[in-house]
């Protein structure tokens, strides 16, 4: 059986000690805390469009963060770069000693707008040709790097390039994938050595994760609404309920998020008050489909089992998509494991919509929010929750120790667990 990174003994602790956010309800975690806190979703938006507004128009309006969309390079890439920044000012990491940290980036679909632009540009130069007229003014050397370097690569390489980054890894386990990328990075911290030896006595000290999906193109809109996953595509009916029997899809956003991680050897070692402790995190995966998740969920089982078993949780953040049938068949895999029944729960889904690859990072962000403030968001679209525990109203009096889930494609699943000082 696989065994959760705190199983070990460690003489080392990981805190969280800088945090960034940037979704369709605001450009840095606390405007979109205070956002949410006040009961606001990205569904509110919808009572400005037209009835009779087109699918594709309908996504975007809803799902859009107004600056990403209209940038000269990919939204991804000024999505990620500006919850980066947030992150590593928060920490204190000063602009030179951004190259020395080690970085993770992790996204579900990448940079797919340059990639598309790419191909569009190319289809226009060839019809051009055909036609033996003068060919159409690009800037060729962004999109032979969205060709070359791919969805992924090309995210990467502008960041490495904007933020002066150092070693960079990228990681894509589908919606799973920010949220495996913190777990990866905490075991990182605890275990590497510069030589590659089991001890944390010389390994890297600090981490950044950063995460951003911006996929609002008419090929994932279809796509999504193909598999049946998506909220119905009309102004009257647009919306997600994660957790709400009523539930009938999502709503696809844009989002970027990061995180800064500080391992602490020393008990005695300063961070700063607001940090919130990493305390346990794992992933696994189920053999079973590309698209759809066994009924079972056995690897969020087997997750949840290993985080929850032993612990009072106060509140969880499940991934909670809103789709038929899994939000119930999560929270049953999750509430198997609880020592505790009273655990509040959170889905954020509701209010931001399903970004993808971010929203594990984004859950997490959220939890350090509600560790810092002690208060949790109403979720406002509840109206006839999947069970009985679920409130639209916070109803613990006290966060001290949360849980937060994330699942996609292929079975990929994720989880950790967070404490405040």
């Amino acid at each position: 059986m696989e065994r959760s990174a705190e199983s070990y003994t460690l003489p080392s602790r990981i805190f969280i000690t800088g945090f960034g956010l940037v979704t369709p309800l605001g450009h840095s975690a606390w405007e979109t805390f205070a956002a949410l806190l006040a009961g606001r979703t990205i569904a509110d938006r919808v009572s400005e469009l037209p009835e009779d507004i087109s699918s594709i128009d309908l996504v975007r309006a809803v799902g859009g963060v107004s600056f990403a969309q209209h940038s000269p390079c990919d939204p991804s890439v000024e999505l990620a770069e500006r919850a980066a920044r947030e992150a590593l000012t928060m920490a204190g990491v000063r602009d030179e000693e951004v190259g020395d940290l080690s970085c993770v980036v992790a996204t579900s679909k990448g940079a797919v707008h340059a990639l598309t632009d790419a191909a569009d540009r190319h289809a226009s130069v060839v019809t051009a040709q055909r036609l033996h007229q003068p060919q159409p003014h690009h800037r060729s050397s962004d999109a032979h790097l969205a060709v070359t370097l791919g969805p992924h690569g090309y995210l990467t390489h502008h960041l490495r390039r904007r933020l002066h980054l150092g070693n960079v890894m990228h990681l894509v386990a589908a919606c799973a994938s920010s949220l495996i990328a913190l777990h990866r990075a905490r075991l990182a911290l605890l275990y590497e050595q510069n030589d590659g030896s089991q001890s944390s006595a010389s390994g890297p000290r600090r981490m950044l994760i950063i995460t951003a999906d911006a996929a609002l193109l008419p090929a994932f809109v279809c796509g999504y609404h193909r598999l049946g996953v998506l909220a119905p595509l009309t102004a009257q009916n647009y919306r997600g309920l994660p957790l709400d029997e009523g539930a009938q899809g999502f709503m696809i956003a844009q989002a970027g998020a990061a995180l800064v991680l500080e391992r602490v050897d020393d008990d005695h070692w300063h961070t700063p008050s607001h940090a919130v402790e990493l305390l346990d995190s794992s992933e696994a995966c189920d053999a079973f489909d590309l698209i759809r998740p066994c009924t079972s969920m056995p690897a969020l089982r087997h997750i949840s089992q290993q985080l929850l078993g032993h612990r009072d949780i106060d509140l969880i953040h499940p991934h909670a998509t809103g789709t038929e049938q899994h939000d119930q068949l999560e929270f049953e895999a999750i509430t198997e494991s609880l020592t505790s029944k009273a655990a509040d729960f959170y889905a954020h889904k509701g209010a931001l919509g399903h970004t993808l690859g971010c929203s594990g990072l984004i859950s997490t962000v959220i939890a350090c929010l509600c560790a810092r403030t002690q208060r949790r968001p109403p979720m406002p679209w509840l109206n006839r929750p999947v069970s009985a525990q679920i409130h639209a109203q916070p109803v613990k009096q006290a966060i001290r120790t949360q849980a937060v889930f994330a699942a996609g494609f292929a079975g990929h699943a994720a989880g950790v667990v967070l404490r405040s000082r």
